[in-house]
């Protein structure tokens, strides 16, 4: 992991009523089922994907906001990657990038059943307009429908989905870094969030934020993102121990330690299928 370190923001979370998936290779479409739960139905194998945990101090929020950030640009050394924002002007309301020569993320997976395009299963994905060329701050983008398998069971503190990195292709016209190929690089953040807010002046007391690092003003590893390599199959893990460039406190929401819906304590993304 790569530390980087700007005054900028991101955020999401999970709640009581969140919806719960079966681990299923394949499938698009999800069915709730009298348990409570939305299933991605089976289907043949899948190519390349990542499969992704997210898991926090308590329960998730329904209402709260939870994403992986990607950045899609064929940049093997992470020049530039998604990183919160925290204080006004909150663009976008969630996240930015570390700087503003290219776009800082071009998708993201976000789970809430507040979010701009309600699913089934509480998850969507969803495209920046303009690939690495866009800007996420104008807080525009396109749905892509739901992840391949989702999984959020009411009451637990632990988010799972798997995406297919063929979703991540740029849409027609638009810059292809990776040449009609599958992404190799990507940067990658996790984020939570209480609120979203867009406005540019005044402070919103009720956002409380964690991603990636140690969210406590002061740590030095306030705005860090994670540059991964597709290539292969790989699992990369947050660390317990303080020091580690994937070090993941707990305690660490900004701007206090108030919200355990939204802080994050452990967070995996492995890469199968190679």
């Amino acid at each position: 992991m790569k530390p980087h370190s700007l005054p900028t923001v991101w955020a999401c979370r999970l709640g009581r009523t969140a919806a719960c998936t079966a681990f299923l290779w394949g499938g698009v479409g999800f069915l709730l089922t009298n348990a409570g739960c939305a299933r991605a139905p089976q289907g043949p194998a899948a190519g390349v994907r990542l499969a992704v945990t997210m898991r926090f101090s308590g329960p998730v929020n329904d209402t709260y906001h939870y994403y992986l950030l990607i950045r899609n640009a064929a940049d093997a050394s992470g020049q530039n990657g998604p990183i919160p924002v925290i204080v006004p002007p909150y663009l976008n309301g969630f996240a930015t990038g570390q700087n503003a020569a290219t776009a800082g993320f071009t998708d993201f997976v976000e789970y809430s059943r507040n979010q701009r395009q309600p699913t089934a299963s509480g998850f969507g994905l969803y495209h920046l307009p303009d690939g690495i060329n866009g800007d996420p701050n104008r807080n525009i983008y396109a749905s892509r429908g739901e992840p391949e398998y989702a999984e959020a069971t009411p009451g637990t503190a632990v988010l799972r989905f798997e995406l297919d990195l063929s979703r991540l292709q740029p849409a027609s016209g638009e810059p292809d870094p990776n040449d009609g190929q599958l992404p190799q690089y990507l940067q990658v953040n996790i984020l939570a969030t209480t609120t979203t807010p867009t406005d540019p002046i005044v402070p919103d007391p009720r956002k409380y934020v964690d991603a990636f690092g140690d969210q406590r003003l002061g740590s030095g590893s306030f705005n860090r993102y994670l540059t991964i390599d597709t290539t292969q199959n790989r699992l990369y893990e947050s660390s317990t121990v303080p020091g580690d460039q994937s070090y993941e406190p707990t305690g660490d929401t900004y701007p206090s330690d108030l919200d355990p819906g939204v802080d994050l304590v452990y967070w995996s993304i492995r890469v199968s299928g190679r």
